[in-house]
């Protein structure tokens, strides 16, 4: 799974990429519904929606109940008459600004029974009951416009409300100051998003899954699936893989992609190719079988040892995939 695989703009142009666009040429392709990983990693876990994907009580320990949402820090960056928002890796919070952060916010939210709370790095909102409301996740709104991605539901009103004033005890902070004096992007506000009650989850049927994304080794370890992160040797992991279905989720391009970065994107699509789509393209001649997706297109590519002699099936650019 590498989200962001395919750039959205066909005009855009790089330089070929031999082992990849091999397999993608030989492949069978096949196509599904756009989705974020963390849907795609819920719908592959059998996690129910509720009003969102329900990422947020996954990351509480186990036997806890009651609702709660992500309330990740992000920034909003006015862009002539719109905000767009910065998050994920590129705001880095320490654990001390995490903690003063989080008690102003439960100093000025108790009376409405909020808790904050920041789990391994992942903060969390708890609710005292669960609000009519509808969000999108973070990933769907990196680098976009907020505009169209608020709250929706029969409290957005409120909840939108909530949001002003987290934005309002955010905005003269003494952690933001202190960060814009060391020159670092202040934390201005938090997104709110996959709310739900702790649901059930299904063993996927994968052997072992490799993965820098939380979620997916939370999900992994939840359900007694061997996991950990993506190896830096690609040759010795697909050596050492035992027999059955093996998850490998691969999001180096997809923070590039999603702030439509086009240099970074390619550059970081070229350390792929080199690290781990020739050593694919290897194993697929051995005899593995493989499929490469890419949830955020909806693009499926699979591809066994006979299917590289099909010479008959053009090899084109990357970019020429989606259409």
């Amino acid at each position: 799974m590498i989200p962001g695989l395919f750039w959205p703009d066909a005009s855009f142009r790089i330089d070929p990429l031999p082992a990849l666009e091999m397999l993608l040429a030989r492949g069978d392709a096949s196509k599904s519904a756009k989705m974020s990983i963390e849907e795609w990693l819920c719908r592959a876990f059998g996690v129910k929606r509720q009003n969102d994907w329900p990422v947020a009580p996954l990351f509480r320990p186990e036997g806890e109940r009651g609702y709660c949402l992500r309330a990740d820090p992000v920034h909003l960056q006015l862009m002539r008459d719109r905000f767009v928002l910065i998050g994920g890796e590129l705001l880095p919070v320490s654990g001390e600004e995490t903690a003063r952060l989080i008690d102003t916010l439960n100093r000025h939210f108790s009376r409405d029974g909020f808790l904050f709370t920041a789990e391994n790095g992942i903060w969390l909102l708890h609710l005292p009951e669960a609000p009519d409301l509808f969000t999108t996740p973070l990933s769907d709104v990196l680098g976009k416009d907020i505009s169209k991605h608020l709250p929706q539901g029969e409290e957005a009103m409120r909840w939108n409300h909530v949001l002003n004033e987290i934005q309002m005890l955010l905005h003269d902070h003494p952690v933001n100051d202190e960060r814009e004096k060391r020159g670092e992007i202040p934390v201005n506000s938090l997104w709110l998003w996959g709310g739900g009650v702790a649901p059930e989850i299904a063993c996927s049927g994968y052997a072992s899954i490799r993965s820098d994304d939380p979620l997916a080794n939370l999900l992994a370890a939840r359900t007694g699936i061997p996991c950990g992160p993506v190896p830096e040797e690609a040759g010795n992991w697909i050596s050492s893989l035992a027999e059955g279905e093996h998850l490998l989720v691969l999001k180096d391009v997809s923070l590039p992609w999603k702030y439509r970065d086009g240099d970074e994107w390619d550059g970081r699509l070229r350390k792929l190719e080199q690290q781990w789509f020739f050593p694919l393209h290897q194993a697929v001649q051995k005899g593995l079988s493989l499929t490469l997706s890419d949830c955020e297109s909806g693009l499926h590519f699979g591809v066994e040892k006979l299917d590289l002699w099909k010479f008959w099936k053009r090899i084109r650019p990357l970019l020429e995939h989606p259409a």
